[in-house]
């Protein structure tokens, strides 16, 4: 295999909000944020704060702690773990167990705001399709050749190869690379420094397609210039 990719392209490695777990993708909780007292009998010792499980399939529950004033009501709730694999805001418990006291939180409702935070920062934005399904949210989790990545998304881990077609098959994944002209490609090989690529679609506005099927490029996350191409990240 040639020079391996680094692993900073896999997926939610370089953000706080990735649960302390590479490969997971999906959003993070970022903050939470409460506009006024919510008014209750609440007790900082005895109350607790539960986030509702993440989307994805490994992903980490966030973790929060209560804000609660000198009259018992709730004005905040501090994240500890921002978690990951949240593909949609999580409702919130908050529940004080000698007053039997609950609160059920959803954002956007009674002044309550939360924050999510994309946690796939730098991570290559590829489709696959693990089991029947094709998705575009997911990380890649491991590098099995030049040409075959494991990936996890939504529905499962597989290790899939790198195909020029836009309908897949289960373990297929396909990755799209634009040239400075606007035309994209599929990408059939990638390392850490070149793409091998595979006309997809022109553009048929910008100019005439820079690479033939079968040509490598150097290739980045920026916009495409000169000879390199764009990947695009999630």
């Amino acid at each position: 295999m040639a020079r391996p990719l680094n692993k900073k392209y896999f997926g939610n490695t370089n953000s706080p909000y990735s649960g302390g777990t590479t490969g997971i993708g999906g959003e993070g909780v970022a903050s939470v944020t409460i506009a006024s007292p919510i008014a209750a009998s609440l007790a900082a010792l005895t109350t607790t704060v539960t986030f509702s499980e993440p989307q994805i399939s490994g992903g980490v529950r966030a973790v929060g702690v209560p804000v609660i004033d000198g009259a018992g009501d709730l004005t905040g709730i501090n994240v500890t773990t921002f978690g990951s694999g949240y593909t949609s805001v999580p409702t919130i418990t908050v529940v004080d167990s000698d007053n039997n006291e609950t609160l059920n939180l959803t954002s956007g409702s009674g002044g309550v705001l939360v924050a999510l935070q994309f946690s796939a920062k730098n991570a290559i934005k590829f489709e696959a399709q693990v089991d029947g399904t094709e998705l575009t949210t997911g990380d890649i989790v491991k590098q099995a050749s030049s040409r075959r990545y494991r990936v996890r998304t939504s529905d499962g881990t597989a290790v899939c190869k790198l195909v020029a077609s836009a309908s897949l098959n289960d373990n297929e994944m396909s990755i799209i690379a634009t040239d400075a002209n606007g035309n994209t490609y599929y990408v059939t090989k990638l390392t850490a420094h070149r793409a091998t690529l595979t006309r997809a679609v022109d553009d048929g506005s910008d100019g005439d397609w820079l690479f033939a099927t079968g040509n490598t490029a150097s290739w980045s996350f920026d916009a495409a210039a000169g000879l390199k191409v764009q990947i695009e990240n999630q």
